[in-house]
């Protein structure tokens, strides 16, 4: 992606992708079902998106997991690329923490709606 894009081309982009194949993206970026769902919600019923990625039976629900192990599939071989790299680990360093922030914040808004 270009530095010149802005935020109307990323949502361009993901209109531009039929509903599996932006729900994999989603799931490759780790996006949270919410934000999955809130960049959706213009062609794709909110609530119901939110029940199918909750749900291993759905096609969505595949779908985003799919892309979340191709992401992860993806950031190994980039970092087994350029294990030589400082800014690479760094990068890798900081992608991390963000994971965790995200998960931990997921699972305390899950336990106790915050």
């Amino acid at each position: 992606m270009s530095d010149n894009m802005d935020k109307s081309d990323n949502k361009k982009i993901l209109a531009d992708m039929s509903p599996e194949d932006a729900i994999f993206r989603c799931g490759e970026l780790q996006l949270s079902y919410e934000d999955t769902c809130r960049l959706l919600s213009p062609r794709m019923n909110l609530e119901r998106l939110m029940d199918d990625l909750k749900d291993p039976d759905s096609d969505p629900y595949k779908w985003y997991q799919n892309g979340v192990a191709e992401g992860n599939l993806k950031l190994n071989i980039d970092l087994e690329y350029n294990v030589s790299e400082p800014k690479a680990k760094d990068a890798y360093k900081h992608l991390s923490a963000e994971r965790r922030r995200q998960a931990i914040n997921k699972k305390l808004d899950d336990l106790f709606g915050l």
